[in-house]
Parts: C-alpha cells; sequence; structure tokens
C-alpha cells in the first residue's frame, strides 16, 4: 500500500498563490491602472504583473536556501538577531494590517453592493468567524480549500472576460503609447500593490512536498492574476474609456452587470458570490501569516492559540476608519508595507550569498 505523503502539493502552491493575489482588488483594478496609465492601463497592468513575478522568484530562490524555515527564522540568520526580530515584527505588523484592510475593503462593498441594511460591524464577524475556522485547519486545510475555489472563481472572472470582450471598441486604444514607454513605467509601480499575496512564499517553503519544483509552481500561480488584471483594465477601458472607468468605484462589478442570459439576470450578484470566495482566500492567507509571524518571532511552533488573539486586533483595526478618506490612508499604509517587504528579499538574497547564509546546509 502506497503512503499518501503529507504536505503542499505543487497544484496547491500555484492555487495558493493565484487566489492570495486575487482578492479584493479584483473588483476596483482597472479603476487604479486607468488612474496611473489612462489609456495605457492594460499595458501597465501587465508590466506591473511581470514585475511581480520577477520579485516572486527571487523570494523563491531566497526562501530556497532555507527550505525547512519561515522568513521569520532565517531573516535572523541573514540580519543577525535583533535585526531579524525587527523585520520580524514588520512582517506581522504588515500581514496583519492587510487582514484589516481587506476585511473593511470587503465589508464597505457587501454593504454597497449587496447588503444596504446590514451594519459593517455584522458583516464582519460573520467573515471573521468563518476565517477562523479555515486557519486553525492549518496550512493543509487551507491549501486544500484553495485547491477547491481556484477553478470557480477563474471561471466566473473569465466569463466577465469573455462576454465583454466583444464590445471592446479597439478605436480608443489609437492613442497608446503616443506618449513613450514611461507612462506605462510610471503606471507599473501605481499598480504593482494589486498583485501583493505572493509574500506567503516566504512561509510556505517549509511544507511543500517537492521543494525542487517550487518555482515553477510559484511562477504558474502568478499567470492568472496577470491575465485577470491586465484584461479586466483592457475591456473596462476599451468599452468604457479610460476616465470613466477611472470614476468608477467598482468597474469590474460595471462589467459583470452587462452580462444577461436567460437563466442567469443578474450576473453581477453570480459574480459577487465568487468574488466572496476569493476575499476569503486572501484574507484567510495574511491571517495564517499574521499568525505564524507573531509565533515564530516568540521562539513558538503552535500558532493556533494567536489567532484568537489576533482577530479582535484585526477588527478594531479594520473598524476604526471613519471616512472614505482614513480608509485611503489605512490603504496606502498596506501598499507602502508591503513593497517594503517585497523589496527587502532583493538584499535579504544578495546577503544570504555574500554570508554564505542558507544553500546546502540547510536543505
Amino acid at each position: 500500500m502506497q503512503i499518501q505523503q503529507k504536505g503542499v502539493t505543487g497544484f496547491q502552491v500555484s492555487a495558493t498563490v493565484a487566489l492570495s493575489s486575487i482578492g479584493l482588488t479584483v473588483l476596483f483594478v482597472p479603476r487604479i491602472a486607468a488612474e496611473h496609465a489612462g489609456i495605457d492601463g492594460a499595458l501597465a497592468a501587465f508590466a506591473a504583473g511581470i514585475f511581480s513575478m520577477i520579485i516572486t522568484s527571487i523570494i523563491i530562490l531566497l526562501s530556497k536556501r532555507f527550505p525547512n524555515q519561515t522568513v521569520i527564522e532565517y531573516s535572523q540568520q541573514i540580519l543577525g538577531k535583533y535585526l531579524g526580530k525587527i523585520f520580524g515584527a514588520i512582517m506581522m505588523v504588515y500581514t496583519l494590517t492587510v487582514s484589516s484592510y481587506i476585511l473593511r475593503g470587503f465589508a464597505d462593498a457587501m454593504k454597497i453592493l449587496l447588503l444596504p441594511r446590514t451594519p459593517l460591524e455584522v458583516i464582519m464577524i460573520c467573515m471573521l468567524l468563518i476565517v477562523l475556522y479555515c486557519v486553525h485547519g492549518g496550512i493543509s486545510t487551507i491549501s486544500k480549500t484553495f485547491e477547491i475555489f481556484l477553478l470557480p472563481v477563474l471561471l466566473v472572472i473569465g466569463a466577465t472576460l469573455l462576454f465583454n470582450l466583444s464590445d471592446v471598441q479597439l478605436f480608443r486604444f489609437r492613442s497608446s503609447l503616443s506618449e513613450g514607454i514611461l507612462p506605462v513605467i510610471q503606471g507599473a509601480s501605481g499598480i504593482t500593490f494589486s498583485y501583493l499575496g505572493y509574500e506567503i512564499l516566504f512561509f510556505l517553503l517549509p511544507f511543500v512536498q517537492d521543494k525542487q519544483k517550487v518555482m515553477l509552481f510559484g511562477i504558474i500561480g502568478m499567470v492568472p492574476s496577470i491575465i485577470i488584471y491586465s484584461g479586466l483594465t483592457f475591456v473596462a477601458i476599451g468599452i468604457l474609456d479610460s476616465l470613466p472607468t477611472s470614476e468608477l468605484m467598482y468597474p469590474t462589478i460595471h462589467l459583470a452587470r452587462r452580462i444577461g442570459f436567460e437563466f442567469i439576470e443578474r450576473f453581477d450578484i453570480f459574480f459577487i458570490v465568487f468574488w466572496i470566495l476569493a476575499v476569503f482566500t486572501s484574507l484567510t492567507i495574511y491571517l495564517y501569516m499574521a499568525a505564524i509571524s507573531l509565533t515564530r518571532l516568540i521562539g513558538l511552533r503552535n500558532y493556533k492559540p494567536f489567532i484568537s488573539i489576533l482577530l479582535p486586533v484585526c477588527y478594531s483595526i479594520a473598524i476604526l476608519p471613519q471616512n472614505i478618506s482614513e480608509i485611503g490612508i489605512l490603504g496606502l499604509i498596506t501598499n507602502y508595507s508591503g513593497l517594503f517587504i517585497i523589496l527587502n528579499s532583493i538584499p535579504l538574497l544578495i546577503l544570504s550569498i555574500i554570508r554564505k547564509k542558507g544553500g546546502v546546509n540547510n536543505a
């Protein structure tokens, strides 16, 4: 009898990376792209995706030098105990803050789109209780959940793209690259935040079955988000033009509302149901990273008792903003903290090579 190998499979790695990146921002990524790059928004979204794929590769190369440790542990080997703990604390605060931002953004969207009479507090508490159950199951349960949810989420978003594609007016793109490549690069820098989520690879490698192929599966996991974000931006701008797209709060919902079938009159409601799954997965993975970061930071292994401690903190941060301006400030904090975290993978990799940390000795 063959014994089933425990751990995260290659496909589950791809599913986890994909659904960690596709979450809350899928509703408004065309707006972000149109705001930052105008008519070149789709090109900027694609360029941001390629940049994110490069950073993903660097994170995997770094983590493969320490295949049995998370970033909280090996950063202390590379930077020293005190600087490493500071970096770990920043990672913990970042992942907890992102969890709060996702939770608040989800609650606001649900109140506007689906549940106008339901208090924000009720929406957030219900989501947190469901996430608590999943996170408590560990990375195996989380990765299996992602594996199950991946296909339906991609199919619904793919249908939104496909059924709107015929209405794209290509003449709207006649002025693309009229100002050169610089607007695309500048726009890409603002859209890069939308791809965040692949930071899970800082924590995932110790649990992966086939560590030799994790690079392949990690890169594959980035492909769906690149196609979806670039495609949604292309379709939204091609149908609405860049200025109206930049003024809509949720352009993707507008695209979903344009679709109608005899058996599904309100495709946007159908879309929102599966979007909830995407938000659930991204919120789950960030809370898991926050719990793991806190646990490893204080030198413990069992993270489960700390989940119940972090949830009230996450809720408190999420409920704190009183208006759109304050929510925007929370978003800026999470975006630039995320940029700091992912860009630090480059010096960490270089320092690990120079100081001969990791590699064969840690395999």
